[in-house]
């Protein structure tokens, strides 16, 4: 009945854990809508929607003192661990809108919507955390003692407003042309936006956009040719804008604070008034044709976005507090082309194939930043963006391999500068960095674009084989180009502390003469032989077959069943990839910052199910 505390190795119990730590969620959910339809005439209706969600989670943890290794805070040892937190949410969003249909002396169709949106969202999160309760059988974050208690929170409501109008009109089926028009109100836009739209005191976003088409297939001049059965030219402009910036970045806030046991507030950022909305203006080209008694359709579009407005951490002086603020300083722009090519290469009565593959590519160039660029991290990783240049390069050392001697590396004639700043000459079995400026020293002046995490182009083949009843498909995705910074080979090869490595290092160097590309093993890595370089970065090209399937229509005249259908599905059942991580298809966060970091993500499965459709 008694467990044993901490080891000789001071390493602790996991069955303390498992017995005595408590880690309790409990979630509560309300979510509902209602819509609401009036019709004026068979022309038009008033239509109305509301939704209502309320969320409600509870958390709570305690670790134990007894069995679990000790931690240190910035005034004290760290024995049991104590937390409980609440978060809320409530939103209430509408939508209502007039519409109106009409056809005019059958050759003018014209149809219109006008209306707005609205969303109200409130949410409130509130923490405490504690540490050090008397025993454990106090397990609530106000027994603990009170230097180590912190409590805090974050209130996020948000409004936003979105008046919109519709308009599409065509003449004789073959002439098209839309207009839209959005004005967007959200109260995380500033309260002094330079040249913005103000009605009663909101700055509203004002985003246009037109499009236009011609069915040029319905031409008179068209009417011989005729292994062309549709062919469609359209393009389009407009902007675009997103409230995405953050709740509070426009307004000035305060954070809690703990100093040796009294809470207090302190400025948590610095407001900025003038914080508005990212904008996009995007154009678009192309055509879509369907031809050869449609066993051919072909889909292209070229296009070019235009960003301004981005937000970006603008660098501050060390003399504010801060690091950086939040303004709208950064731009850029984005081109792009899109083919999608889809046949039916047989068409018999019982064999029947259908082949397609699309393919895109795009490149990005930074327009505007504050100081022309900007160096952020990521789980290591250097990542440099700078105006005319596209976004988020890996910026770190290139290296040349590895000093196979003590006289090679003397040779070399180089000092390294450590991570601590101090000067060490390099030795047999260190990295050979490359001295880029060739003034003898390998330091920052030495980085320089090490990769790009954006790929030359992206595509998919899909294929469907129809032989009497049975049915084969299949799903191939594929990607050239583009780096991956393989954070994890980066932890498991480091060679420099008690961290169990990768079977890559038994082919470190050990003596004089070897030649390997694995340096040495050692501790602490003094001369940063792991640092951030080439060494990490490995070509993300990979050909997925991404799904498959075989199915088999069973024939039955069984009354009541109308149809029988048996399957097989594989996903992710192989892929072809020099990239020597678990996938090289992810993406660390959402941000545009972060692309190609591979932070040991979990990886696609692969997985085959086996069942029957049943039609009634």
């Amino acid at each position: 009945p008694n467990y044993a505390n901490l080891d000789i190795f001071n390493v602790g119990n996991p069955n303390i854990l498992i017995d005595t730590a408590q880690e309790i969620a409990k979630s509560y959910r309300f979510f509902g809508n209602i819509n609401f339809k009036f019709q004026f005439n068979k022309y038009t209706a008033l239509q109305s929607a509301i939704g209502v969600t309320y969320d409600k989670v509870r958390e709570s943890y305690f670790i134990p003192r007894a069995g679990v290794t000790t931690d240190t805070s910035r005034n004290a040892i760290i024995y049991s661990r104590l937390g409980s937190q609440v978060e809320r949410l409530y939103s209430i969003m509408n939508d209502t809108h007039l519409s109106y249909d009409r056809t005019f002396s059958r050759i003018h169709h014209l149809n219109a919507n006008v209306g707005f949106r609205f969303m109200d969202s409130e949410s409130s999160d509130i923490f405490a955390q504690g540490a050090n309760s008397a025993t454990d059988q106090f397990i609530s974050v106000g027994t603990g003692i009170t230097t180590q208690r912190t409590t805090g929170g974050e209130l996020g409501n948000w409004r936003w407003l979105n008046n919109y109008l519709g308009l599409n009109y065509s003449l004789l089926n073959k002439y098209f042309i839309s207009y839209n028009m959005a004005v967007d109100a959200s109260s995380r836009f500033g309260t002094e936006i330079p040249d913005a739209l103000n009605i009663g005191g909101l700055k509203m976003a004002v985003l246009p956009s037109i499009s236009a088409g011609w069915l040029v297939s319905s031409e008179p001049f068209m009417s011989n040719v005729n292994f062309v059965e549709l062919l469609k030219l359209r393009a389009s402009y407009g902007l675009t804008a997103n409230d995405d910036i953050g709740n509070n970045a426009a307004r000035q806030y305060y954070i809690a604070q703990n100093l040796l046991g009294q809470e207090g507030l302190v400025r948590g950022n610095i407001g900025n008034p003038q914080l508005q909305w990212e904008l996009n203006k995007k154009a678009d080209i192309g055509f879509d044709a369907s031809l050869l008694k449609e066993r051919l359709t072909v889909n292209f579009d070229i296009y070019q976005n235009t960003t301004s407005h981005m937000i970006v951490n603008d660098p501050t002086a060390a003399a504010s507090g801060f690091l950086y603020a939040v303004d709208n300083g950064g731009g850029m722009r984005t081109r792009g082309i899109e083919l999608s090519v889809n046949s039916r290469i047989i068409n018999k009565t019982q064999l029947k194939w259908d082949l397609g593959f699309n393919i895109a590519k795009y490149s990005n160039t930074i327009t505007q930043l504050p100081n022309n660029s900007m160096i952020t991290t990521y789980a290591g990783a250097n990542i440099l963006t700078q105006v005319g240049s596209a976004a988020s390069q890996f910026y770190g050392y290139p290296t040349n391999g590895v000093y196979t001697s003590d006289a090679e590396a003397a040779a070399a004639k180089v000092t390294e500068t450590a991570p601590n700043g101090s000067a060490l000459v390099p030795h047999g079995g260190d990295v050979r960095f490359v001295d880029v400026n060739k003034d003898g020293v390998i330091d920052a002046r030495d980085m320089q674009v090490i990769g790009n995490p954006n790929p030359d182009f992206t595509g998919g083949i899909n294929t469907t084989l129809t032989y009497k009843r049975f049915t084969i498909n299949g799903l191939f995705t594929f990607s050239k180009g583009g780096q991956i910074y393989n954070y994890l080979r980066r932890s498991i090869e480091s060679e420099s502390g008690y961290q169990n490595q990768s079977l890559a290092v038994v082919n470190r160097w050990r003596a004089d003469g070897q030649v390997t590309n694995v340096p040495k093993a050692t501790f602490g890595d003094p001369i940063g032989n792991a640092r951030f370089s080439d060494r990490w970065i490995e070509d993300g090209s990979y050909f997925r077959l991404r799904t498959a399937s075989v199915t088999y229509n069973v024939p039955l005249k069984v009354k009541g069943i109308r149809s029988l259908k048996i399957y097989a599905t594989g996903n992710n059942l192989f892929t072809l990839t020099k990239y020597l991580g678990y996938d090289p298809e992810f993406s660390a966060t959402e941000s545009v910052l972060t692309q190609g970091i591979d932070t040991v993500l979990e990886p696609q499965f692969r997985s085959v199910q086996l069942g029957f459709r049943l039609g009634l």
